[in-house]
C-alpha cells in the first residue's frame, strides 16, 4: 500500500510517536501536520489536546482513511476540531490555515523543499522527522566536514535543535538510514536574492578561495570581487553564517 515514489516510510514504534507528540508541545495550540498518512501520529497529537489539528495529506487513499478515522472530530463533536486537507503541502502554501505548531514525519526526498518553504508560513515552532545526516548538516559549524550551504541557510532561518535520533529499524518499510527529530524555531530572517546567490556560489566551490568561488559563478563583477578584502583568500568551508552575510554586504556595496 505504501508508495516508494512518495517517500512513504511509516514510524511504527508507538512510544516514539508519543514522544514526538509531547516534544511538539501542542496542547491548546493550532497544529498543522504535514503528511498525515494513516493517522498514527495524528492520534498521538490528539491525545495532547490541541485546539485544532489540520492534517495535510497528498495520497487520496490515506485521505479516505483519515476522514473515516477522524469523522467525529471533523463534525465538531469533540473539544479538538480536526480538518483533513487533501493536496501537496508545497502547492498549498498561502492557502493553509494559520498554525502555532507544525509537525510532520516528512518525505525525506523533499525535506529541503519543505523546510525552506516554512518561512513563508507564520508559526512558533516546527517538530519534524528528517534523515539523520540531513539534520547533522543543518547544525554543522564552520570548519566541520559536513558544513555547507544547507548549514548556513538553515541556521539563518531557524534556531535548530536535534531532539532525538531514531533507528531505521523503527520504520516500515525499513529505510537505508537512521532519522532524527528536529525542533525548528523561526528567526524571522529572510535572505535577499543577492545573499542567496552569494551563499550558493560560495558553497558550490567550498574548497576554493572565496574570490575564486564567486568568480566561477559569473554572477559578480570585478568591482564586486575587488571589495572582498581579507575575505578574498578565505575558504568558504571556514566562513561562519555571519561572515557569509558580511561578504554579501561587501558585494552589494563594493564602493562602501
Amino acid at each position: 500500500m505504501l508508495k516508494k515514489s512518495l517517500g512513504q516510510n511509516f514510524l511504527t514504534d508507538p512510544n516514539m510517536l508519543s514522544l514526538e507528540a509531547r516534544l511538539a508541545q501542542v496542547t491548546d495550540k493550532r497544529v498543522l501536520e504535514i503528511g498525515g498518512g494513516d493517522g498514527r501520529l495524528s492520534e498521538k497529537l490528539l491525545e495532547q489536546k490541541p485546539k485544532n489539528l489540520f492534517i495535510v495529506e497528498f495520497d487520496h487513499r490515506f485521505v479516505s482513511i483519515l476522514r473515516e478515522k477522524f469523522f467525529d472530530f471533523e463534525q465538531k463533536n469533540t473539544v479538538t476540531k480536526v480538518e483533513i486537507i487533501e493536496g501537496d503541502f508545497l502547492n498549498l502554501l498561502g492557502k493553509l490555515p494559520e498554525a502555532d505548531v507544525i509537525v510532520g514525519n516528512i518525505p525525506y526526498y523533499i525535506s529541503s523543499d519543505i523546510i525552506f518553504s516554512l518561512p513563508n508560513l507564520k508559526f512558533n515552532n516546527a517538530l519534524l522527522m528528517v534523515q539523520k545526516e540531513f539534520a547533522q548538516k543543518m547544525i554543522a559549524k564552520a570548519g566541520d566536514k559536513n558544513y555547507g550551504r544547507l548549514s548556513v541557510t538553515s541556521q539563518l532561518a531557524f534556531e535548530i535543535k536535534i531532539e532525538r535520533y531514531v533507528s531505521k529499524g523503527l520504520f516500515t518499510p525499513r529505510p537505508k538510514v537512521d532519522s532524527a527529530i528536529i525542533l525548528l524555531k523561526p528567526t524571522n530572517f529572510k535572505m535577499t536574492k543577492l545573499q542567496e546567490d552569494v551563499v550558493r556560489s560560495l558553497f558550490q566551490h567550498r574548497n576554493k578561495t572565496t574570490k575564486n568561488a564567486l568568480e566561477n559563478s559569473k554572477l559578480f563583477s570585478k568591482e564586486q570581487l575587488g571589495a572582498l578584502g581579507a575575505f578574498a583568500s578565505r575558504r568558504p568551508r571556514t566562513l561562519s553564517k555571519e561572515e557569509c552575510l558580511e561578504i554579501a554586504a561587501l558585494v552589494e556595496n563594493p564602493n562602501g
